[in-house]
């Protein structure tokens, strides 16, 4: 008897069998990278856990417009490693120590971890030169500027002179240009209609928008207050800082700039947060992302990929598919 599965199981499937071809695809990128010097960096790097939603991202759009795994797999590395370079990056500047529950590159190798995240980086273009034209590059090397540039205001945004347009301007630069550019070129390298191509570059934008928003709210809802200790002006805490009394502000502004926050504080900031609606305010603008995001897709051929992409959409970010 055939087996009959749920959209939702289909999608869990899809998503295992692509993790598990990227594995594949990862473990002879090492192979390949085993005679330099900074290979058991890059091999500490690139099997660290993390849920490879970007290249995922990558091989989906592209199947959706009718491409094949086997030509969009270089494609998903690529994505992957850029993703992978910018979070060695990342730590380093933020001067985090863990990543994934493990201790973060330059933990562990200090000086090596800026270059390790520079090869990935190289090997990225490497990997999509060898494979793709100029549309394909242009689009990543997009990404990348983008995501460097929404790194820059990631450090110097301050919590009293920073608007809601400017954070939202910083999560679109920082965390969706690589969803934006997995889904775009994953549309470009599967054979999409110029409408099609457009389509997913916007669904890759606004969904990758929706995700870095939802991992900002569970960040603050856990009430450790990660990002507000490290100076990372995320929604949450701008939104509380506009409508919250003096006193929550107060203590806001502290320890964004010192990084301290006393015991006592903590459940003020906590119920300051579901009090004043920052956390209500958060969802809503999560919601609105995965709606547009969905939307776009309404110019897609239809298809199974088309549900699949509507799906994962709602599954990584958290909110409740309507349907």
């Amino acid at each position: 008897m055939e087996e009959t599965l749920t959209l939702d199981e289909v999608l869990s499937r899809y998503v295992y069998e692509a993790r598990e071809n990227l594995e594949k695809a990862f473990k002879a990128l090492l192979l390949e990278l085993k005679s330099l010097t900074l290979h058991p960096q890059a091999v500490y790097a690139l099997t660290s856990g993390g849920k490879r939603l970007r290249p995922v991202l990558a091989l989906l759009a592209g199947e959706a417009v009718g491409g094949s795994r086997q030509t969009l797999i270089p494609l998903a590395v690529s994505i992957e490693l850029i993703h992978t370079a910018t979070l060695i990056h990342d730590d380093i500047i933020d001067k985090d120590e863990q990543r994934r529950g493990k201790p973060a590159l330059h933990v562990q190798w200090r000086d090596k971890a800026l270059l390790a995240g520079d090869l990935l980086f190289v090997k990225a273009v490497n990997v999509a030169s060898t494979f793709y034209g100029r549309d394909v590059l242009k689009a990543i090397a997009e990404a990348s500027i983008e995501a460097c540039d929404g790194e820059f205001l990631d450090v110097t945004m301050r919590l009293e002179n920073s608007s809601e347009e400017e954070v939202m301007a910083k999560v679109r630069m920082k965390s969706a240009s690589l969803f934006k550019a997995a889904s775009w070129c994953g549309a470009m390298v599967g054979g999409g209609t110029p409408s099609e191509v457009e389509a997913l570059k916007l669904y890759g934008e606004n969904l990758g928008v929706a995700y870095q928003l939802a991992d900002d709210l569970k960040e603050a809802e856990e009430g450790l207050h990660r990002d507000l200790k490290a100076g990372r002006l995320t929604l949450p805490y701008l939104h509380l800082y506009a409508h919250g009394d003096g006193r929550v502000r107060r203590i806001l502004k502290n320890v964004f700039e010192t990084g301290s926050l006393p015991a006592g504080d903590v459940k003020i900031l906590d119920e300051g947060l579901k009090t004043y609606g920052s956390f209500s305010h958060c969802k809503g603008r999560i919601a609105g992302y995965v709606a547009k995001a969905v939307e776009s897709l309404e110019s897609l051929r239809e298809n199974h990929y088309r549900k699949l992409l509507k799906a994962f959409a709602y599954r990584f970010t958290g909110v409740k598919n309507p349907v």
